[in-house]
């Protein structure tokens, strides 16, 4: 969507000073009342959201019941998802002639670029042919282990050693708090499609608050093993529900 926070309706009375090189000659002390959002007026994202989600209750979409985000549309037996992320729509459906009629509405609407099949996005790499999707965040990974100079450790081929325990009350070394909560941080997001990082990541995470040594070895192994694993990620089989 281009200039997207441009298209929102303001509700409140906004001004603004005369922009220089647009000021009225004898009525320089004089303001300007917006009818429509700026970028970085504090109700541009507001607005903007609330003209999307006008023009979708419009055309027959529903809000989905747990995330404001996400739009459905249903008609005899075919239906077409779009998710919302602030300025960038992704959409889906099992029927191409209600993407199509649903792509041509939204250009008439508004101003935007069509940028095709889905390959990136939010840090997740997208690969669709005819025999299903598969999905992984490469790159994310490896701008993780660079980040906290990990890029160049040698990999391992698990992400915790078997039977581990870890405690809050052993007698250790406080490491970097801070630290380790973005190392943590980092790494939920990979959950998104490493489903074999979960365990591990969900085991670290109950330690951010006070970690120690012992959990810090626990991260560092995970990062290891991410290494080693970047390339892994989860795949869609065409015509099979089920994750292999």
């Amino acid at each position: 969507m281009k200039s997207a926070f441009l298209h929102g309706e303001l509700k409140e009375e906004v001004y603004v000073q005369q922009p220089i090189g647009f000021m009225k000659l004898g009525e320089e002390e004089k303001v300007y009342r917006l009818r429509k959002a700026l970028y970085e007026l504090k109700q541009a994202l507001r607005a903007w959201y609330n003209k999307i989600e006008t023009y979708f209750l419009r055309n027959g979409f529903e809000i989905f019941f747990c995330e404001h985000t996400l739009f459905t549309k249903s008609k005899g037996g075919k239906i077409l998802i779009v998710s919302l992320y602030v300025d960038d729509l992704i959409y889906t459906g099992n029927d191409e002639s209600m993407c199509n009629d649903f792509t041509s509405s939204m250009m008439l609407e508004f101003d935007m670029s069509n940028l095709g099949r889905m390959r990136y996005f939010l840090g997740i790499e997208i690969l669709q042919n005819s025999h299903g999707i598969f999905m992984c965040q490469r790159k994310y990974a490896r701008d993780v282990l660079t980040r906290f100079g990990i890029q160049d450790c040698n990999a391992v081929k698990n992400p915790i050693v078997p039977g581990t325990k870890l405690s809050k009350n052993e007698a250790r070394n406080q490491v970097d708090a801070t630290q380790f909560k973005q190392v943590v941080g980092s790494l939920m997001y990979l959950d998104a499609t490493r489903p074999d990082l979960m365990y591990g990541v969900s085991l670290i995470s109950k330690f951010m608050a006070n970690p120690i040594e012992i959990h810090w070895f626990a991260v560092k192994r995970i990062l290891r093993y991410l290494k080693g694993t970047t390339k892994l990620g989860i795949y869609y089989k065409k015509g099979r529900p089920l994750i292999s």
